[in-house]
């Protein structure tokens, strides 16, 4: 398993407790520590990946502003709501490539 840390899409450890608000950091803390002392004992770092991905993910969008309407979006998916999956302005990009 591959950790990738580091440039725009993979934020460091460092970097999501710096940027991170603060309620979000906590929870980051939290989780990390425990994924850590796991890697440490076990010597496996696979619950370490399966921490960071989403976090470093979370801080991308975070940054973008688009947070909350990730959010919202996967609410609408997950609850039946296909509609507007593509965004109206890529989806006429991409009818008129055709």
């Amino acid at each position: 398993m591959t950790i990738l840390t580091g440039g725009a899409l993979w934020p460091t450890p460092g970097q999501l407790r710096a940027e991170l608000p603060d309620g979000a950091r906590e929870q980051f803390e939290d989780e990390y520590g425990r994924a850590l002392d796991h890697a440490r004992d076990a010597g496996d770092l696979a619950q370490l990946a399966n921490v960071l991905i989403p976090w470093q993910r979370r801080l991308v969008h975070h940054r973008n502003g688009d947070y909350e309407a990730v959010l919202e979006r996967a609410r609408r998916i997950r609850d039946g709501d296909l509609s507007g999956i593509v965004p109206p302005r890529v989806g006429r990009l991409i009818r008129a490539h055709r």
